[in-house]
C-alpha cells in the first residue's frame, strides 16, 4: 500500500525532477497554463470557438509541457 502524507494526510507528493530551478520553472508555468485552460473552458461553454479559444488552447498546450516534465504533482486519496 502506498504511503500518503502531506496536506490533509491523504495526499502523496510526486516531484518530477530533483533539479530545483527546473521544478520552479515547471511549477511557475503550470500556474499560467491552468489560467489559460480555465479561459478555454469558459469560451467552450459559451460556444465561442474563435481565435481567443484557439489561442488559450495553444497557450495551455505549450505552457503545460514544462509542468508535465518538471512540475510537482499530488495524488489525493479519496475515502468513501
Amino acid at each position: 500500500m502506498e504511503e500518503f502524507d502531506g496536506f490533509l494526510s491523504n495526499s502523496k507528493k510526486i516531484q518530477k525532477t530533483r533539479i530545483l530551478p527546473l521544478r520552479w520553472i515547471g511549477n511557475f508555468l503550470g500556474g499560467y497554463a491552468g489560467n489559460h485552460l480555465v479561459k478555454c473552458f469558459d469560451y467552450d461553454e459559451d460556444g465561442k470557438h474563435g481565435f481567443a479559444y484557439k489561442y488559450h488552447a495553444k497557450m495551455w498546450k505549450y505552457l503545460n509541457k514544462p509542468y508535465e516534465w518538471w512540475g510537482t504533482y499530488y495524488i489525493v486519496k479519496v475515502n468513501k
